[in-house]
């Protein structure tokens, strides 16, 4: 990967950890201290391939009861409709 932001152009990249969510279907699964590269000007964020293929094949053993999560948490879900109505 360059060591450059592919969004707003800046030449640092810092490795950084942080949470991801990964959505399968309509469950969501969050994964903190995933590591990732992260501009230091914008904020965007870079995965490695192997990291994101092993959190979908985490989700995918919990969706099929394979795995139990280590945790539960309630999200609250809203329409941007709704929040500006």
């Amino acid at each position: 990967m360059s060591q450059h932001c592919a969004f707003c152009g800046h030449k640092h990249l810092a490795v950084k950890t942080t949470r991801y969510i990964h959505q399968q279907d309509e469950e969501l699964l969050i994964v903190d201290d995933v590591p990732c590269l992260e501009c230091d000007y914008c904020g965007e964020q870079y995965f490695d391939v192997a990291v994101l293929k092993a959190i979908e094949a985490e989700h995918m053993a919990i969706v099929q009861h394979r795995k139990e999560p280590q945790g539960v948490k309630r999200v609250a879900v809203e329409s941007y409709s709704a929040l500006t109505g």
